[in-house]
């Protein structure tokens, strides 16, 4: 009803008119036909009308209104007609009115309550409507963003799959020069030593035969940079894996003639995550205390925890290293020989981010200490 006007006191008002239109109505036709109880039920009509009242109270004041109405015409039609109405029926509807007048005012409360809950969810549908709409224009315009982004991406990555296959081919075919190279290089200096082997057995003089010596050291250091050369182009070409420490150091140190030497291994059932080189770390290791160690009779290899990382020790009984040579020795070209063993543990370790230390106490032996960080090594009963 609210919508007969386009301003809502306007609308309450043609309800008013309406309400008084229809009462006079309902009185006149009470007072002149004998139609009883069929014209008291249409006494509910404007009083149900007041439901659509703003006033609180609205339904209580008709249904005062109404009884004086049905009160009144009782007294009136006594004046107009030969059979009025028996005032005892009147009063058992004026009852009647005063509990529909209550269940009307409920209906006027709840209706209130209802009203105010439906214009709370039109507001809230709009503003879910705006914000759907502006959603929707979020998502467009992120979606158009996002297909261009991937229309560039994947313009980048076949850009960068044609690099990558250009660099492997071209790897490739350095990695095959360098095997050709060195395999061509090394039997020059086969055949070089060979010749000096053979001049040194010919020659008397003193001088020569030590030119014939020095050649020949020349000729071996360049052996061993051809080897460093091979071994060093394999370090990151395989993925790292899981290695036992305990049997690549024992595969080291049996492929080293030393019988005057006690190996010792102490790392049973560990494993550490690392290059594929690995075994090339502990041989370089063992075969660097032969060389240099002077007077080794034992080197042990052993692991300890220190914290939550592990320490790989590999110690020896020989001279050890100077105090002033400890943060050198694993340079490159640092030491008496080549000077790249050392360097090439390094190298291979640094591939998972394991780290090496000299410890020892010049005189007593060298110790070298590999630190291999947390969730780069686990025990063989952690995986049963």
């Amino acid at each position: 009803m609210k919508d007969l006007g386009k301003i809502p006191e306007v609308g309450e008002q043609f309800i008013q008119i309406a309400m008084i239109c229809l009462g006079i109505v309902i009185l006149t036709t009470d007072i002149f036909l004998p139609l009883g109880f069929v014209i008291w039920i249409l006494y509910f009509v404007p009083l149900l009308m007041s439901v659509w009242l703003s006033w609180r109270y609205a339904p209580f004041v008709v249904a005062f209104l109404i009884t004086g109405a049905i009160l009144g015409s009782s007294l009136i039609s006594g004046m107009y007609r030969q059979d009025p109405s028996d005032p005892s029926n009147r009063a058992i509807f004026i009852l009647m009115i005063a509990i529909v007048s209550l269940l009307v005012w409920e209906i006027r409360c709840n209706y209130v309550l209802l009203e105010a809950e439906v214009i709370e969810r039109r507001k809230a549908q709009k503003n879910l409507e705006e914000l759907t709409i502006g959603l929707e224009e979020r998502i467009a315009k992120r979606t158009r963003e996002l297909s261009e982004a991937n229309l560039h991406m994947t313009e980048d990555i076949e850009k960068r799959r044609r690099v990558e296959l250009a660099l492997g081919s071209a790897n490739n075919k350095l990695s095959l020069l360098s095997q050709i190279t060195r395999h061509d290089i090394s039997n020059r200096i086969f055949a070089l030593l060979a010749e000096i082997d053979l001049a040194k057995d010919l020659s008397n003089e003193p001088r020569l035969r030590e030119s014939l010596e020095h050649l020949e050291r020349t000729s071996m250091a360049i052996q061993d940079q051809i080897e460093f050369t091979r071994d060093y182009q394999e370090i990151g070409s395989q993925a790292p894996a899981w290695y036992e420490v305990g049997a690549i150091a024992r595969s080291a140190a049996d492929q080293l003639d030393s019988p005057d030497v006690t190996v010792q291994v102490d790392c049973n059932a560990v494993e550490i995550f690392t290059d594929a080189m690995i075994g090339k770390v502990f041989y370089n290791l063992i075969n660097n205390a032969l060389r240099h160690g002077e007077h080794v009779t034992r080197i042990t290899i052993s692991c300890s925890r220190k914290g939550d990382d592990l320490i790989i020790s590999c110690e020896d009984n020989g001279i050890g290293i100077a105090q002033q040579n400890k943060e050198h020795i694993f340079r490159k070209g640092f030491g008496i020989d080549s000077g790249l063993g050392l360097f090439l543990i390094r190298e291979i370790l640094s591939i998972t981010g394991i780290t090496i230390r000299e410890t020892g106490e010049p005189g007593k032996g060298a110790r070298f200490e590999i630190l291999v960080p947390r969730d780069m090594f686990r025990r063989r009963e952690e995986l049963q």
